[in-house]
């Protein structure tokens, strides 16, 4: 059958040209779509964060300079030198603070590698500081120079509710800047309640206050050079009173409330502040405790600390709480034995027995747990000075209270849970320095054994 040209030159372009842009048409659609799904998925806030634009390997490094005053002339007072050191890797990051140690008028660290911040505080003269330096590890860098002045005083008037000076509080606080921090200072004592520091310029300051009979109070003082004179009025507080007694519902004198933690009440995982036993109290001939200086923001933790060194853990103590009783349970010790080469263990300085001596530190690491559910790891520890007698070398560690304790001996260290050898008495541990061996079992009482020294 002949065909027509017709179909060849007309009808057949047309349907090629048709068959060509409803192709056409459907390969854009489906690239719009994945255009527009790519455009949703894409989220520029989950772009990966690009790495440190300085490598840091880990290590120490070295930083050495010159303390100068304004006239040029070389500092002559004691300066502390505090650092921050912060190190970025791609996937982490890890930071180091320290003292650095007193220095007059050069300077010569080793300090971890990183970004670094040093300040300088002095008595004598404002907060000076240098950086960020850039720290690698193995490098030295040299020729720093920081220059002294004497600043500006910041002075803090404290006063109470009925607008009264308040003359006896205790007022300390700490320049920083960054994340470096100074040293604790204590301001003067001038008339009418008014606390002077005497040299401070742009550098922040860190102010706490506490007196008798009031809630604390914590400053933050931006640009304290700029203020003159601050005004603070205390709260009064209130009063949390009860007893601490024995197993025998006898009243335990003397006994101290030592606080390593405060939470604030409103908040669930921040606002908390460590505190590693400061006394915030003690009961009297009875047993009877009032604890003035608590804040109705926080709920106090920590340890009760019989004179005996009978101790238990109090949690959850707020202002405002009376009629409470705790429970010291019964004294419960470690009776230390050492045989071999005493050599191995260092020396420290004991203020009490105004006398170096090899030492055991004993570490007591315990849980809080929070009204709001958080837990909180904190450790006592003690130093426990040695001496040889006769019979060898004896110590007793009074005062268990936890079932996690871990004992440092020289290069040694034992860890053991008390509950795994008896339940309640006196434990002995006897450990040979000659070859690391141990021996954990519950104190025979008829046993020979040498007081702790006095």
């Amino acid at each position: 059958m002949k065909r027509s040209p017709t179909i060849y030159f007309v009808y057949l372009p047309i349907a090629l040209m048709l068959f060509f842009v409803f192709g056409l048409s459907i390969w854009l659609a489906s690239t719009g779509k994945q255009l527009e799904i790519a455009k949703q998925v894409v989220n520029p806030a989950a772009t990966p964060a690009k790495p440190p634009t300085v490598p840091y390997e880990e290590g120490t490094g070295r930083v050495k300079g010159k303390i100068l005053l304004e006239d040029g002339s070389p500092n002559t007072s004691e300066v502390s030198v505090h650092y921050h050191s912060e190190r970025r890797t791609k996937n982490s990051s890890s930071s180091r603070s320290g003292n650095g140690g007193k220095v007059t008028d050069t300077f010569d660290l080793e300090i971890s590698s990183g970004d670094l911040e040093l300040m300088f505080v002095s008595s004598d003269y404002a907060p000076a500081w240098l950086g960020p330096i850039e720290n690698h590890a193995d490098r030295v860098v040299e020729d720093l120079v920081v220059v002294l002045n004497p600043g500006v005083p910041l002075d803090i008037s404290i006063i109470n509710q009925d607008g009264n000076p308040i003359n006896d509080a205790n007022v300390y606080g700490y320049p920083y800047r960054n994340y470096s921090g100074g040293s604790h200072r204590k301001p003067k004592a001038l008339e009418q309640g008014v606390y002077r520091f005497e040299h401070v310029n742009e550098v922040a300051y860190k102010v706490y206050v506490e007196a008798d009979g009031y809630e604390p109070a914590e400053l933050n003082l931006e640009h304290p050079e700029s203020i003159g004179t601050y005004e603070l009025e205390l709260v009064r507080a209130e009063p949390t009173t009860g007893t601490v007694i024995d197993v025998e519902n006898q009243p335990i004198a003397n006994a101290k409330f030592l606080l390593y933690m405060r939470e604030k009440i409103e908040k669930a995982s921040s606002g908390s502040h460590s505190w590693m036993g400061k006394e915030i109290g003690q009961t009297d001939t009875q047993g009877k405790f009032e604890l003035t200086e608590l804040s109705k923001q926080f709920e106090y933790h920590g340890i009760i600390e019989a004179p005996d060194k009978r101790r238990a853990l109090f949690t959850n103590l707020s202002a405002g709480h009376t009629g409470i009783v705790y429970e010291l349970p019964p004294l419960r010790s470690i009776h230390i034995t050492l045989q071999g080469d005493l050599s191995q263990i260092k020396e420290r300085y004991f203020r009490g027995l105004k006398e170096r001596y090899p030492y055991l530190k004993v570490d007591q690491r315990f849980k809080i747990e929070t009204n709001r559910g958080g837990t909180h790891g904190e450790m006592m520890y003690e130093y426990l000075p040695l001496k040889k007698t006769e019979s060898g070398t004896t110590v007793i560690y009074q005062g268990i209270f936890t079932n996690k304790i871990e004992i440092q001996i020289g290069p040694y260290r034992v860890d053991f849970n008390p509950n795994d050898y008896a339940e309640t008495g006196d434990l002995s541990l006897e450990f040979n320095l000659d070859t690391g061996e141990k021996t954990i079992k519950a104190f025979n009482a008829d046993a020979t054994s040498n007081p702790q020294p006095e």
